[in-house]
């Protein structure tokens, strides 16, 4: 009986130890449940508040990438207005400052005086002892202007050449003027034979040629030449006190070839009647002066703008020359540009018109300051011809030819 109540609560107490264990066993299950559902509920409430803040900061970065390109957009507007107006106004102003004149590309004759006289250079005298000097070396310089002796202003050579004589040997003061800047020199003359005086340096005191007008503007204004005139033996530009424009009789033309220039042959009338302007300046970028309106007047149905640098291309283009008597315009090409030559050596031009090169092989001496028209503006003008390759020369442009004239 003890024995089978004893089972019997054996019996009993594993199933109530399996009870509770299967009790126990649920407890832990539900209790992982509650767990796992607790759990779960923070990490998917975490993940959905993040999910949210990215939503939430995309949004705010697209709001504010689209204000700033609403800002970007806004500032580039304006900017870009603000070019327009001024491009607008610039061209405007362009315009309106656009200098009009008539190309001419007639040829006249040129006779410039220089102020005093010019020093070409010193030389070597004989004294009265047979003693060779050269007295004058070491007082001037090539290239310098004597503008008074003993404070006697100086017109021409032969002026000074009396006032040397006159000193009978006595000390001279000189007022020099050498590179733009006046000085005093003193020198005593050499005796060369009985009351002959002489200081030993080759002087001289104006020039001429032939050379052709570019053009005129409204208050007869002229250019010519597109270089300035220096001296032959110096190659110096000549500082001028005042020259003279005057009709030229043109006889003929010779022919440029290979190594040869050609050149227009005429001749210069110096008489009064013959003088039909006046030559204020003379300048690397051509002369300048007035022109007489009876001979050459200012007509505006035949004026044309300079051109502006930047608007010289390479391509077609024509140049106004006279050749036999008759102005006429020939066909040409703008080969090479060079803005910024010091030389004013801007462009290559190459005469391409047969009825030109029928006449002059090219380019000649003597047509310096033809002007050369493209686009219907004056683009610039001859100045040199290539000894080698005479249907070629170096061009200045008109604009710099005009800055220099203002």
């Amino acid at each position: 009986m003890l024995a089978r109540d004893l089972g019997v609560a054996k019996r009993q107490w594993r199933l109530a130890t399996t009870e509770t264990e299967c009790r126990g066993r649920d407890n832990l299950r539900n209790s992982r449940s509650v767990f796992l559902i607790v759990f779960d509920r923070k990490v998917c409430g975490g993940v959905e508040r993040k999910r949210k803040y990215r939503i939430w900061l995309m949004a705010a970065l697209v709001v504010n990438l689209i204000v700033l390109a609403g800002f970007v957009m806004n500032n580039w507007y304006q900017e870009a207005q603000k070019t327009q107006d001024q491009g607008l106004t610039k061209v405007s102003a362009d315009v309106a400052d656009r200098h009009y004149v008539m190309p001419v590309g007639m040829p006249v004759g040129l006779y410039i005086h220089t102020k005093g006289v010019m020093v070409l250079g010193t030389g070597k005298v004989e004294n009265l002892a047979d003693e060779v000097m050269e007295p004058a070396k070491t007082v001037f310089r090539k290239g310098d202007y004597i503008l008074s002796i003993n404070g006697t202003k100086i017109r021409n050579t032969s002026q000074a050449m009396s006032l040397i004589q006159a000193c009978k040997g006595n000390m001279l003061n000189f007022e020099v003027l050498r590179e733009g800047d006046k000085i005093c020199l003193s020198m005593k003359p050499v005796e060369t034979a009985e009351d002959v005086y002489k200081i030993g340096v080759w002087l001289r005191d104006d020039t001429q040629g032939i050379g052709t007008i570019t053009y005129v503007d409204a208050n007869q204004q002229f250019a010519a030449l597109g270089h300035g005139i220096t001296d032959a033996d110096t190659g110096i530009l000549m500082d001028i006190s005042h020259g003279m424009v005057y009709r030229s009789n043109i006889l003929s033309v010779v022919k440029g070839s290979r190594g040869t220039p050609g050149e227009i042959v005429g001749t210069i009338d110096y008489q009064k009647k013959n003088r039909i302007g006046t030559i204020d300046d003379n300048s690397g970028c051509g002369i300048f002066g007035t022109i007489d309106s009876g001979y050459l007047a200012y007509d505006a149905s035949k004026a044309v703008p300079v051109a502006h640098s930047e608007e010289v291309m390479e391509g077609p283009a024509a140049i106004v020359c006279t050749v036999n008597g008759e102005t006429e315009s020939y066909e040409a090409e703008i080969r090479k540009i060079d803005r910024h030559n010091r030389d004013h050596k801007n462009f290559v031009l190459q005469i391409t018109d047969e009825r030109l090169l029928a006449k002059t092989n090219g380019i000649l001496q003597g047509m310096s300051g033809s002007p050369v028209i493209q686009n219907g503006q004056l683009a610039g003008a001859v100045t040199h011809v290539f000894v080698n390759e005479p249907t070629k020369g170096y061009g200045i442009f008109a604009e710099n030819m005009q800055k220099t004239e203002e």
